[in-house]
This record gives structure tokens, C-alpha cells and sequence, in this order.
């Protein structure tokens, strides 16, 4: 199954996960699925980086 990244299209290299076996799987939350290539997820880190708002001072 190929996945592609929502925004450019490019195919996703999916990183296999290895579970640890000294981890307790109980307390972990599910693993999201990759929908962005790495070029576009940099991308977006970097742009909302970019607008964030700085507090007004009082």
C-alpha cells in the first residue's frame, strides 16, 4: 500500500515501527499515520514558526 503526502503528492517512505519490549504498551496513545513528506511537514513547522504572535506587553 503506497501512501502519498496531502499537499505536494510525492510517495511516503514509511518508517517500520519496531515496538520495544521494555516499553508498556498500555500507556502509550496510538501511533498517527505519516500524511505529510518530510519537505512538506518542514514546511509547515517553518511557516507557523513564522506567524506566531508575540504577547502584547501590559
Amino acid at each position: 500500500m503506497n501512501q502519498y503526502c496531502m499537499i505536494c503528492g510525492r510517495p511516503i517512505e514509511l518508517e517500520e515501527y519496531k515496538p520495544d519490549p521494555y516499553e508498556d504498551e498500555d500507556d502509550l496513545p496510538p501511533k498517527k499515520k505519516v500524511s505529510f513528506c518530510k519537505i512538506c511537514e518542514a514546511k509547515i513547522r517553518s511557516d507557523s514558526d513564522k506567524n506566531k504572535k508575540e504577547p502584547k506587553p501590559m
